[in-house]
């Protein structure tokens, strides 16, 4: 469960996804992080385990709430890694 109020207040200004081969294409990368401007909160849209969830949709996702800061920072400055999640939204 996550606490809702961790992100209250917060302005959402960026929401990046991961590419791990250069040559995958963005329109099919899926968005992942959610980044607020205290610049240390972020959600992390994770895949739900099939075997506790056999019965919910394939796209579906647990929301977690995290405040790192230097996970954070690595998220925002890393574009090659992490571009930003436009396409698709």
């Amino acid at each position: 469960m996550f606490d809702m109020g961790k992100i209250i207040g917060k302005k959402i200004i960026c929401i990046k996804c991961i590419r791990e081969d250069r040559r995958t294409s963005l329109k099919y990368i899926r968005p992942i992080y959610i980044l607020f401007d205290d610049e240390k909160t972020f959600i992390e849209l994770v895949d739900q385990d099939y075997y506790t969830y056999h019965d919910c949709a394939y796209g579906a996702k647990h929301i977690e709430i995290n405040v790192d800061k230097n996970h954070w920072d690595t998220i925002i400055n890393d574009d090659d890694h992490y571009p930003p999640a436009t396409t698709g939204i």
